[in-house]
């Protein structure tokens, strides 16, 4: 696998002064650019944990448990030697356990020798034993599994082996990404080409992101879509899982973002949930303007109709605390008067008449009202940098 990241953009709930730009400006390019006919705007971190042919090597496993429990510690050093002289030459798997089984023989060799002069070995070295159970959490990037965080030692570097694992770390500690989700691209033997499995990992990583991090609000501005999708190589060994991720390309994220059924209470889940689908059907306004595709702009302004009418219904619905009731009742009226702006859009003969539609129903909806949905909820009320239109989440539109 290898990996990938790009842009996100948090998004707001509040609605623009007119309709989404059709052309928005590529993210900045991130500092890990892969190479590879990679377009603007879509960066690549260096990952790549290539299933390779001989498997991991032996003699690596044999130092990590040599190393690790402390038996016969100079053993551990000559395998792990042995390992990493066997690996550079013939592509074997393992380095990170070598190294790791390399540097716990020798420290546990110098406990041993130290604690047999001063009679304190066991003491010394239990504690030291439990340390390295805990710090060497170190895995392959094809082990991450939803909702741990983790950091990524290899980032930045060129050399594809050292990139191939993470550290599996604390969510409540200060860490480099958070897997929000994985799926299977498919059982074809055939490789569908690079391209094409990195869009459909961006598509369906924004879906998992949006669906992991509902409060988007409450997701660091720096966060961004990561991913680890199959290579070619990969593919062939059976490789078809892609992982997704929320990563910071600045500081390192301070604790979990996920917001979801797991973390959020009823009331909090309604409210986010009908947010998510009104955005999400905003976010599908077609490429084209209204005067190159008419009928699909008018497509798009009658699903903006149900979805509209579907969640006033709900918000109206909802399990609503004594506090929060008032300030989702307005918000339904504001969608129920969107509803009715993209009621005409849907009928428009002309480029004026459906931009002049359009544009009344992104003013319907008040900031105000959402900040004070949220504020009743308890949910963050700090709103995200704003983008013309409707705004999208973090984790929109990285390949890897």
């Amino acid at each position: 696998m290898e990996p990938s990241s790009q842009g996100w953009t948090p998004p707001a709930g509040s609605g623009p002064a007119q309709p989404p730009d059709p052309h928005p400006a590529q993210p900045a390019v991130h500092p890990y650019a892969m190479p590879a006919g990679v377009q603007p705007g879509m960066p690549y971190p260096p990952y790549g944990a290539v299933p390779q042919g001989p498997g991991t090597n032996g003699f690596a496993i044999g130092s990590l448990v040599t190393g690790v429990v402390c038996c016969l510690p100079p053993l551990g050093l000559v395998l792990g030697l042995i390992a990493l002289a066997q690996i550079r030459k013939r592509g074997d798997g393992g380095r990170g356990l070598a190294v790791a089984g390399t540097v716990l023989s020798v420290i546990s060799t110098l406990l041993v020798t130290v604690g047999v002069a001063n009679g304190t070995a066991r003491e010394a070295w239990d504690g030291f034993r439990e340390a390295a159970r805990e710090s060497a959490a170190v895995d392959s990037t094809f082990d991450l599994r939803t909702g741990q965080c983790f950091d990524t030692p290899g980032r930045g570097v060129e050399d594809e082996e050292e990139a191939a694992s993470v550290r599996i770390v604390d969510c409540d500690r200060p860490h480099e990404g958070e897997v929000t989700g994985t799926f299977t691209l498919g059982t074809s033997d055939r490789w569908p080409g690079q391209e094409a499995v990195e869009t459909e990992a961006e598509r369906r990583c924004e879906d998992v992101n949006n669906g992991y991090a509902l409060d988007w609000w409450a997701v660091p501005p720096t966060a961004e879509l990561y991913y680890y999708v199959p290579t070619r190589d990969g593919w062939r060994f059976g490789d078809r899982d892609v992982t997704c991720a929320l990563a910071s390309d600045g500081p390192k994220l301070e604790s979990s973002v996920r917001s979801d059924r797991t973390t959020l209470d009823p009331a909090q889940l309604a409210y986010l949930e009908g947010e998510l689908a009104v955005d999400t059907a905003w976010w599908e306004e077609p490429d084209d303007l209204f005067e190159d595709d008419p009928e699909a702009n008018r497509a798009w302004a009658e699903r903006m109709v149900r979805t509209l009418g579907t969640e006033a219904r709900e918000l109206r619905a909802g399990p609503w605390t004594e506090a929060a009731r008032e300030h989702a009742l307005t918000r339904a009226q504001e969608y129920d008067t969107a509803r009715r702006h993209f009621g005409r859009a849907a009928g428009a003969q002309d480029e004026d008449e459906f931009w002049n539609a359009t544009t009344d129903a992104a003013d319907a909806f008040r900031e105000e009202t959402e900040i004070a949905v949220r504020s009743a909820l308890g949910l963050a009320t700090d709103p995200p940098e704003e983008l013309d239109g409707r705004q999208e989440p973090p984790g929109d539109g990285t390949t890897v």
